[in-house]
């Protein structure tokens, strides 16, 4: 991705971001209508058991279903490697016992993190002595993984960074989906004429169950 095509990209998000939040003071009502999830979205939470007393966490919180997905794919990973898994939305985080480790997973939206899953970072962190975190993102940024496009991301996610301390950070594309995006959001993507939400799947998927599958010997 060229330095022109990337300052193309953060004008847009910015003049997205403008319009969302004059919508939300001009109309709160229909902004708020218009940024809801579709129904047919899913947030998977499940559960595996294995031998011995270790149980790894793995916390998420997805807007679109992207990331939801892809810590689904984490925690099927880990179980098959043997660990004892609990996959949670952050926004049904309630429990803080019994976990010896922990993955935390968000989207990257207008290059913000969803609250949620810093409030469910910061309770987790209190836990004395704090277990061990993984960190993993989604976000239109690494639609190409780059040197350049992992540094900007790794800037976004450092509000998670300084809470957990991660010893491990996984960082992946999206997906946009006109099935899956808010009334509004879709409106947006069908209008960019510059291709910067343009449907389709960025997620790496062989990275992702690369990145699992090392998670289970750092994690334990």
């Amino acid at each position: 991705m060229t330095k022109k095509d990337l300052l193309s990209r953060r004008k847009f998000l910015k003049r997205t971001g403008m319009v969302l939040g004059g919508s939300a003071v001009a109309c709160a009502g229909l902004a708020y209508f218009g940024m809801q999830t579709p129904s047919s979205v899913l947030f998977p939470e499940r559960v595996c058991q294995a031998e011995g007393e270790k149980r790894t966490l793995i916390c998420y919180e997805s807007k679109c279903g992207a990331t939801a997905e892809v810590a689904a794919q984490i925690h099927q990973e880990l179980c098959v490697a043997g660990l004892s898994a609990d996959l949670v939305r952050a926004a049904n985080f309630e429990s803080l016992e019994g976990y010896d480790s922990a993955i935390f997973g968000t989207p990257v939206y207008m290059g913000k993190l969803i609250n949620g899953i810093l409030k469910a970072a910061e309770r987790f962190a209190s836990i004395a002595p704090s277990p061990t975190s993984a960190v993993f993102a989604l976000g239109l940024t690494m639609r190409e993984d780059t040197a350049e496009t992992r540094e900007e991301m790794m800037a976004y996610l450092q509000p998670l960074s300084d809470i957990l301390a991660p010893v491990s950070v996984g960082l992946y594309g999206g997906r946009i989906s006109l099935d899956t995006l808010p009334p509004l959001y879709r409106t947006f993507s069908k209008a960019d004429e510059d291709g910067i939400l343009t449907e389709g799947d960025f997620r790496n998927w062989d990275q992702i169950s690369q990145w699992a599958g090392s998670l289970a010997a750092k994690l334990v």
